[in-house]
């Protein structure tokens, strides 16, 4: 009888380890299907003539990028084919945000982007309410009217594509402060420092932490905007050694 537990106890180890390595194997098989599709779709939104396939196809890749980051284990798939495409991991390992853009037949551009929560950092949060593992990025930058004193969220988003991300904890609060390119007007383009944090689960852009020349600014901005000529160039970034902005 002995051998007999055992050999059923070994038995039902056994299975349970196939059926965890199969579904690990769909896993990956289906997030590799769709970064082949995600492939061709950002080919697509990147070189076709007709700015309606390019905004198409954008709205497709977001759409399948947000359902594969949804598949078991996908945080850990790195996506490395994927060009044209920003991606940032915070360097507390919290989340990583991905950011693309397309170019608009009027010489401007139009933001696309994804968070994406690590599963481990869900897991040990003690409140969970409203805690999404995914959260699409929504392009509102030409309805936001002030935007040096504007808190927005996912579904207002000021709209960048991301290059770099610094973590700064005070006050119990950490902030990942984002610097990215967002391409302005037909004439212009800007630069952006933004902080990101998460407030009641939800991500938060833009706190009230840039303290600037009171008699212009009384009171601290939530973001910076740095506008510069079509034909100019800008470096905008921060210094990994003195932590501070470098301009």
């Amino acid at each position: 009888m002995k051998y007999l537990r055992y050999s059923l106890l070994f038995l039902c180890l056994w299975t349970a380890s196939a059926v965890r390595a199969q579904n690990d194997s769909l896993s990956i098989d289906t997030l590799r299907d769709a970064e082949i599709r995600m492939m061709g779709l950002g080919h697509t939104m990147m070189f076709s003539y007709d700015e309606s396939q390019r905004l198409l196809c954008s709205r497709n890749f977001l759409i399948t990028l947000s359902r594969a980051l949804r598949i078991n284990g996908s945080y850990y798939y790195r996506f490395d084919s994927l060009e044209y495409v920003s991606v940032l991991y915070s360097p507390d390992n919290v989340f990583r945000i991905f950011t693309w853009n397309v170019a608009l037949n009027n010489e401007t551009y139009h933001n696309f982007g994804v968070i994406q929560l690590n599963p481990e950092y869900i897991k040990k949060r003690k409140d969970t309410t409203n805690l999404r593992a995914v959260y699409p990025l929504i392009d509102r930058s030409g309805r936001i009217k002030n935007s040096l004193d504007t808190v927005t969220g996912p579904d207002f988003w000021f709209g960048a594509v991301y290059y770099q991300l610094h973590m700064v904890t005070e006050k119990k609060r950490t902030y990942y402060f984002l610097i990215g390119w967002n391409g302005g007007t037909q004439l212009t383009n800007k630069k952006i420092v933004e902080p990101l944090y998460f407030d009641g689960n939800r991500p938060r852009f833009g706190a009230p932490v840039f303290v600037m020349n009171e008699a212009r600014y009384p009171k601290p901005l939530k973001r910076l905007v740095y506008e510069f000529g079509n034909k100019g160039t800008m470096t905008l970034r921060v210094s990994p050694k003195k932590k501070y902005l470098v301009i």
